[in-house]
């Protein structure tokens, strides 16, 4: 009797997923707007103005991902491509077009890509939220500062657990543009 009455339910949430995964990119294209707050230890070290363009090409399945970051009066352009790779999925792909594609994942309306380089971890994210798209990047050295667990105790085996030092945060409020 439970499991019928969970069944619409279950069967509402998700199709109102799917729905929701196949409105993206979509329904996210526009010009967004704000400043990048690069922050240290205790304050905000800098502000950079970004903007991010999010619209469709003339291939299918493939949109303009484009940032561009202000610093000293200066542009500095990422002319990237989103690629919907599975959307039923939410596996998407971004190309920056100079040999790095980077794997990211929609998952409640929150678009990440995980990597590292140069000897950093890397998460990226964008969350929309009506009109505004929150993006945010933390950064940490791949090199463990502590390593933990990894005994027995009583009948549970306790895994092993690597923690690594966050050496960076940024955050953007971007406001989509009146078109």
């Amino acid at each position: 009797m439970r499991s019928i009455i969970f069944l619409p339910f279950f069967l509402c949430t998700l199709f109102s997923g799917l729905f929701a995964q196949e409105e993206f990119p979509k329904s996210w294209t526009g010009i967004y707007k704000g400043d990048l707050h690069i922050y240290g230890v205790d304050s905000v070290r800098m502000n950079v103005p970004m903007e991010l363009t999010i619209s469709p090409t003339a291939r299918d399945s493939v949109y303009e991902w484009k940032i561009i970051y202000t610093m000293a009066g200066k542009e500095d352009l990422r002319a990237y491509e989103l690629k919907i790779l599975d959307a039923q999925k939410g596996h998407y792909l971004i190309d920056e077009k100079n040999s790095i594609v980077l794997d990211a994942y929609l998952r409640a309306n929150i678009f990440t890509s995980f990597f590292d380089v140069s000897g950093a971890f890397i998460i990226a994210t964008y969350t929309k939220e009506g009109n505004t798209i929150i993006f945010e990047i933390i950064s940490a050295v791949t090199e463990s500062v502590n390593t933990s667990g990894n005994i027995k105790s009583d009948d549970e085996n306790i895994p092993e657990v690597h923690s690594y030092h966050v050496n960076g945060r940024q955050r953007a409020i971007l406001k989509k543009q009146d078109e």
